[in-house]
Formats: structure tokens, sequence, C-alpha cells
């Protein structure tokens, strides 16, 4: 591994960001930095070195391949300089350090991810044969295999001031739910936003209406009190809000959490296909969400990559 020197120490787990020349990089790499500033923590860049088939990244001697090697390596550096200069820009007192990888991207941030506080990836919005069709992008199998929170950032999108002080967080009263409660509480302290917390009620055909459809609101949000409970102890300068909802987790989910600070879900580890081991909301939120969203691991550690 290569590396683009950095200042400070490494005595705490850094925010990671992965970096390439695409505009969803930079997205995620600016919303990496905002992060690691609130969180005090240090803000590390890696951009992985995918090398062509039948490439060699150390070539011997005199060989051909030696040239152009180093010109591909030297790339990858200037990337990481060019997204190490943004962040300094606005950030001139973030302790940063970055660093190349040889390998694709996916396993070089699930690697740098068993040592992350958070680890961060820019992506863009699919179409729709992505949608539909799309097996394992970066941001599933991130979400599926890293050892740590993994964020999904798109590109920015024009919000009010009041939906950007909004964090919202899915509860269904899981442990893996739990653990993006205590995510969402700790985050939305540091940044002095408002917390939405969302139970999503599934619609049957023998959904109840009138007097006992409010029976199940009140119940419900009688629920998500109780599970804030301590939470709320332990926070007490957060503003709280409860909400149920309708429907399709997922889609729920991200109609109420449209262009919000983040989204935060937990992930049983779970899918319906082999590779897709991110839960099925995960996986539907990382391709029709509007606003970062954060993926808490599910308990007991990520799946092998």
């Amino acid at each position: 591994m290569a590396t683009v020197p950095g200042s400070g120490s490494h005595s705490l787990k850094p925010v990671v960001v992965g970096v390439s020349r695409s505009e969803a990089s930079k997205a995620g790499v600016v919303w990496a930095a905002e992060e690691a500033v609130l969180r005090h923590l240090p803000l590390r860049l890696v951009h992985a070195l995918e090398w062509p088939p039948g490439a060699e990244p150390h070539p011997h001697g005199a060989h051909p391949q030696r040239t152009w090697s180093a010109h591909f390596r030297a790339g990858g550096e200037m990337i990481l300089r060019e997204a190490a200069d943004l962040i300094r820009e606005s950030h001139p007192h973030l302790e940063l350090d970055a660093h190349t990888a040889d390998g694709p991207r996916a396993r070089v941030l699930v690697q740098q991810g068993a040592e992350a506080a958070l680890l961060v990836v820019g992506a863009k919005p699919p179409n729709v044969v992505e949608q539909l069709f799309v097996v394992s992008p970066l941001g599933v199998t991130l979400t599926a295999h890293a050892g740590c929170p993994v964020a999904v950032v798109g590109p920015p999108q024009q919000a009010s001031d009041d939906q950007q002080q909004l964090i919202v967080v899915g509860v269904d009263g899981s442990a893996n739910s739990r653990e993006a409660m205590t995510f969402a509480f700790e985050e939305a302290a540091l940044s002095g936003a408002r917390l939405r917390v969302v139970a999503v009620r599934h619609v049957h055909p023998g959904r109840p209406v009138g007097g006992e459809e409010e029976d199940v609101e009140n119940e419900s949000r009688a629920e998500l009190s109780e599970a804030t409970a301590g939470w709320r102890e332990k926070y007490p300068d957060v503003e709280i809000e409860y909400q149920v909802k309708y429907g399709h987790p997922a889609r729920a989910l991200a109609h109420t959490a449209a262009r919000a600070r983040c989204l935060v879900v937990g992930s049983r580890g779970l899918g319906g296909f082999r590779g897709m081991l991110v839960g099925s909301v995960s996986h539907v939120l990382l391709h029709q969400g509007t606003c970062p969203l954060i993926v808490i691991p599910p308990q007991g550690g990520p799946a092998t990559y």
C-alpha cells in the first residue's frame, strides 16, 4: 500500500472514504470530511488501484510494463492529492491521511472497514435497468461485508434548512434496529439535528380501518416511545418525534427521509440471493434513497467477503 503523507496520530479509528475521479466520489469525500469534523475523528482517503487483466503491478527489471505501471500508480496518488487539497480548503485542521491499495474497490474498502469508525462511499443514482438487474453494486457489497457502519452518499440534493436538520431512523424492534437507534441518537446529539423515529406497518388486505386503525397508531407510537426511553435519558437535548407509516418499509422510510440529513437503518444481514447478504429493506434504500443512507452492520460481525 502506497501512502500520500498525512499528519497526526492514529490512536482513533478514522472515518474512511473511497476516492475515485467520479463526481459521486467527490460528494462522498465532502460528506465524510464533515462527519469526521463532527465526530472529532481523523479522515482517511483510500483509492483502489484496479489493475487491468494481465497487468503487473510490480514488474521487474526493464520490463516495458514498468513505465506504464508507474504512471498508473502515480495517477491514483494524484487522485488522492486532489481530494486532500479539496478537503484542506474547507477543513484545514482536520487530521488527514491518504492511501492507495492494489485490488478491486469492494475488497479494498471492506479491508479498510475493519479498522474504521465509519466507511463512506459516494454513489450515483442508478438508472432503471440498474435498479432491476444490478446484482452487487458497491454500496450493497460494503453494507453486507464491512465490519463498521457504512454511509452511502449520493449527489447533493436541494433541501430546506429544516430538512437538513432532520435525522430519520427506522425501528422494528430487532437488535439491529436498536444498534441503528444508538447511532442515530449520537448523530443527532453531535449535529444538533432533531430525530424522527419511524415504525412502518405492512399494509395487508385486512388492514384495520376507522377506530381500529387509530388503535394501531396509538399502540405503535407507545411502542416507539418505550423503545427510545433509555436513549432519551442519555441524550436529553435531542428533540424527538415519532411517526407510524404504512406500506413497504423501504419506500415508506425513503419518503419520510427525503432530503433529510441522513437515514439510519440496521441490516439484518439477510437477502434473497447468494451475494445479497444485506437485508431487503437496506437493499431497496440503496437504490431509492434521496439522502445519505447509513447502514449499521448486523450483530455478530459482517459476512465473509
